[in-house]
């Protein structure tokens, strides 16, 4: 397949959720809210005995609606918190242990997704019964290249059962580092980027906090 068509078919699997969620509904989202995720260790280069944590720094529920720029209360919501590994270039693809391992609280590879180009990992359904929405998800590369480290965006915002009136909102996630390695990614080659478009759509991801560029040596 050509890198081309590899870029559509990721901005699709990006974008599907959220594009199915709003025509079912067919009105607009109540609060659209923006969470922050911290990265540690942040670095210019890993090794493959690294472990890259994600956390969401959010110790109680007072989530920050990008509608209304004002912080409001979700104290009876749930969060589903990932993101994806995905490894630039076309040398390698669909490796059997997947390009990464994925650790949570629940143990190694508990709820992972493996495809030909990425790897992907999630908590799925988490706050109801917890203070806040602080959930951590670690990815330890499996094999050397450079990836993007890419957050999942414009999912719903989960209900718990106490919840009289669901929710109707989005969650995206944002990382709190400005220097998200655009530089490493300005030194691949165009044609692992995706040409024109990929360089385009990478760094505006990049540029939103989205995506954070790992090389692996």
């Amino acid at each position: 397949m050509k890198p081309g068509s590899l870029l559509l078919l990721f901005i699709a699997s990006l974008t599907m959720n959220f594009q199915c969620n709003e025509e079912l509904q067919g009105r607009p989202f109540e609060q659209n809210f923006r969470l922050p995720v911290d990265i540690y260790p942040l670095k210019k280069s890993y090794t493959l005995t690294d472990t890259i944590w994600i956390e969401t720094d959010l110790p109680t529920k007072l989530l920050f609606d990008t509608k209304t720029n004002q912080n409001k209360l979700a104290d009876s919501g749930q969060i589903t918190f990932g993101a994806s590994f995905n490894i630039f270039g076309t040398t390698l693809t669909n490796p059997a242990n997947g390009f990464c391992d994925i650790i949570t609280a629940n143990g190694v590879n508990t709820n992972r997704q493996l495809s030909p180009r990425a790897t992907a990992g999630a908590i799925e359904n988490f706050g109801c019964g917890q203070p806040g929405y602080r959930c951590k998800i670690g990815f330890k590369p499996n094999y050397k290249g450079t990836y993007c480290l890419s957050l999942q965006q414009n999912q719903l915002l989960g209900s718990c059962s106490n919840k009289v009136i669901p929710y109707y909102a989005t969650i995206a996630y944002q990382y709190k580092n400005a220097d998200l390695n655009l530089d490493k990614f300005n030194e691949l080659p165009d044609s692992d980027k995706g040409g024109s478009a990929g360089i385009q759509f990478y760094t505006d991801k990049i540029t939103n906090r989205e995506c954070l560029i790992v090389r692996v040596e």
